[in-house]
């Protein structure tokens, strides 16, 4: 790993730290972006005006709400409205004082209360010198914006009570309060309500990192303040800090999950969290019900994600966050044209459940941006949620059924939506040698239920492994070829979905070469081309060299045939059928630059092209999983799905979608964020998309895993079946 580059002058220069999450998440994404009936336009934009960087306030009777912004991005802050019916209308622009437009960069607007219960709603801006205005009626009239005494590149986004009837706001500069490079958390109290500040101090910074808009939250039992933090380097993900003392003193900034790295951060917890016992009231909700889940909407930064420079929410716990957890789902609110000049929000909770959030976005091409909210409601979005999530079953678990660790999964659906998931059984100990079994689990509902484990060979104390099930669509026949010793070839079938196997006949004299040493089969499985030939993807050694090769039978498993090999350095593949007939195969490669190799066969397998690497197809040197989805002529759209651990490390098993026959790939879904290694991918009639994977928390090697999802699921709603 390399710790220092060299400069134009030849000295080294430290490479910043390495990313401690993942840049993608597992998390469902809930589409609302289509559902233009969930929109209210607060302000429209056009050709020649932009409304943005919005705020809004909701008021004690739960109905009157305020809403200010900037004209021009970045600009003078001072177009206010009103709306006396919770959103659902607004006012035309109230009147402001003048000095309003002599103080740029989005304003932020606050209802405050004093010691003594007065309340205020205060609107803070500035870039440099932060500036106040303060109204005493409610928003009927306010005061000039003044300097407060503090500076900012961007005001308080949050201002949370604190202890001692106190307000507790912090924000963000970088060196001579602009914002630049270097930028730094600021905080300041107040103990008047926000008409003065005390002296601000510094609670953050990260080296290589740039913290700014820091967004507050207090945990449900009152004793944690908690700050959300944009990371404008885009060296890593959003950021957190803690802290257990009412901000007198805070933790070290530490990268959140994917799920929840983005910019301008507005939290806000939900009414499902139950009844409050009397007196339990804490400081983070002390009305009638306790903190449920927190809602947070921002604009989506992470680096791994379909809906980059959209506005999303998230939704979650604060244990989530404050654990480091992806959280329960995210939801796309706004798809704008033009993306990420969006996502500065306001987010206010109804009594009804009803949540509207507030950003600025292009609606519309030709347009400049308008202020919009987006409505919905928790129920809405569990109701959404329930459907997207993956189903994910532990079918074999090391230590279990007399084995001590299961490997080398492969899996296919029969003809009668069967789904068949075979593995190896390794009876002692981890290694990949030794006394073991071919083992399978079935299930005739989709993967809801799994038949007791059945042993399909065992041989004693012979390496019986690399298991490569094809299904033979004309007669139904589930054919297996594995190896044993990983020296000897053999296949056995099934005629009645799994139920009963024929005694395995040895195949190596057909499709092993003298000269050849290691052999091994998928693993994985196969396919039946449209001709009818199964073809079944294996490789060998030749001298010291590894090759990737195939197998095929054109009279239905009758006999079996060796196909063309592919270039050395090329091991454990992969193959579909491609529109126009080709063979697509996707191999594990030795070639030390930890990406996928891949190429093409015009002939069914027989000769192959060139060997190049894929350098979106980032593996560990690692086994991975491909499948068609859907072709154009029955489903509108050609899709290929392909799934490894998409990391230099065994970790991160990740699936990814195709729509142009494997010659590029979407960033892909991340099913599971630790370790994981060998995998695959089966269709069901339904189209339900399968995955069986190794997974663990502390090694790839614990469990094997059954995932069950949609389309919807792993394209992050981007994508749906016509």
């Amino acid at each position: 790993m390399r710790i220092a580059d060299f400069s134009a002058d030849g000295k080294t220069t430290p490479l910043p730290p390495p990313r401690t999450q993942p840049t993608k998440y597992s998390i469902p994404t809930i589409d609302l972006s289509k559902e233009t009936w969930r929109r209210v336009v607060i302000a429209r934009g056009t050709p020649t005006v932009y409304q943005g960087h919005p705020t809004t306030v909701l008021m004690a009777d739960n109905k009157t709400l305020f809403a200010v912004w900037t004209k021009d991005h970045g600009g003078a802050c001072g177009p206010m409205k009103k709306s006396s019916d919770a959103g659902l209308t607004w006012s035309e622009l109230l009147p402001v004082p003048e000095t309003w437009k002599t103080v740029k960069n989005c304003p932020c607007i606050h209802r405050l209360t004093d010691p003594q219960g007065v309340e205020r709603l205060l609107v803070f801006a500035g870039n440099g010198l932060m500036y106040q205005s303060v109204s005493e009626d409610g928003g009927k009239t306010w005061t000039p914006m003044e300097p407060n005494g503090l500076h900012c590149v961007v005001a308080p986004i949050t201002i949370v009570p604190i202890s001692g009837k106190r307000l507790l706001a912090l924000y963000h500069r970088g060196p001579g309060d602009r914002d630049k490079p270097g930028l730094i958390i600021w905080q300041s109290i107040s103990s008047d309500g926000g008409l003065t500040w005390a002296p601000e101090r510094k609670v953050a910074e990260r080296e290589w990192a740039d913290p700014c808009e820091p967004a507050v939250i207090r945990s449900p039992d009152g004793r944690q303040l908690a700050a959300l933090m944009r990371e404008n380097s885009r060296r890593y993900n959003s950021l957190l800090i803690t802290s257990n003392d009412e901000g007198e003193t805070w933790s070290k900034p530490v990268e959140l999950p994917a799920a929840l790295t983005g910019d301008r951060h507005m939290p806000r917890y939900t009414h499902d969290g139950g009844a409050v016992e009397a007196g339990a009231a804490c400081a983070a909700a002390p009305h009638l019900r306790a903190p449920g889940r927190l809602v947070i909407p921002f604009r989506d930064m992470a680096a791994g994600s379909p809906t980059k420079g959209d506005f999303v929410a998230w939704v979650g716990t604060y244990d989530d966050i404050v654990n480091l957890r992806e959280g329960q789902y995210r939801v796309r609110l706004l798809d704008s044209p033009v993306k990420g000049d969006l996502g500065y929000p306001g987010l206010e909770l109804l009594p009804d459940g009803t949540l509207i959030a507030t950003t600025y976005a292009v609606l519309a091409k030709g347009e400049k941006n308008s202020v919009v909210s987006v409505r919905f409601t928790m129920k809405e979005l569990d109701e959404k949620g329930a459907r997207l999530a993956p189903r994910q079953t532990d079918i074999f678990v090391s230590g279990t059924d007399g084995y001590h660790t299961y490997r080398i999964p492969g899996i296919v659906v029969s003809k009668k939506g069967t789904i068949l998931a075979f593995c190896e059984a390794r009876k002692n100990s981890r290694a990949d040698h030794g006394d073991i079994d071919l083992a399978l689990k079935r299930s005739f509902d989709n993967g809801k239920s799994w038949r007791p484990m059945q042993i399909v060979w065992d041989d004693g104390g012979n390496t019986i492994g690399n298991p490569c099930p094809v299904g033979d669509q004309s007669t139904g026949t589930i054919w297996l070829p594995f190896c044993r010793d990983n020296d000897q070839v053999f296949v056995t079938h099934s005629a009645d979905d799994g139920t009963t196997w024929a005694t395995p006949v040895q195949i190596t004299k057909d499709v092993k070469p003298s000269g050849w040493t290691w052999y091994a089969t998928g693993p994985g499985h196969g396919i039946q081309l449209k001709s009818g030939r199964l073809l079944i993807p294996c490789d060998h050694k030749e001298g010291n060299e590894i090759h990737s090769h195939m197998i095929y039978s054109d009279d239905h498993g009758a006999t079996w045939k060796l196909g063309g090999s592919l270039a050395a350095k090329t091991d454990e593949c992969a193959v579909v059928e491609t529109a126009d007939g080709s063979v697509y195969v996707n191999m594990r490669s030795q070639r030390g630059q930890n990406r996928r190799a891949v190429a093409w066969s015009k002939d069914g397998g027989e000769t192959w092209s060139q060997v190049k690497l894929d350098d979106v197809l980032i593996e560990p040197t690692c086994q991975a999983g491909m499948v068609r989805f859907t072709d154009e002529k029955m489903h509108g759209k050609s899709r290929i799905l392909f799934s490894n651990p998409a990391s230099v490390k065994r970790e991160m098993m990740t699936v990814r979608i195709s729509c142009d026959e494997g010659k590029t790939w979407n960033a892909g879904k991340l099913l599971h964020p630790g370790p994981s290694a060998y995998s695959d991918l089966a269709v069901t009639p339904d189209l339900s998309i399968c995955c069986l994977y190794e997974r663990g928390e502390k090694s790839a090697y614990e469990r094997i895993t059954f995932a069950r999802f949609s389309l919807e699921y792993v394209s992050d709603s981007l994508d749906h079946i016509r």
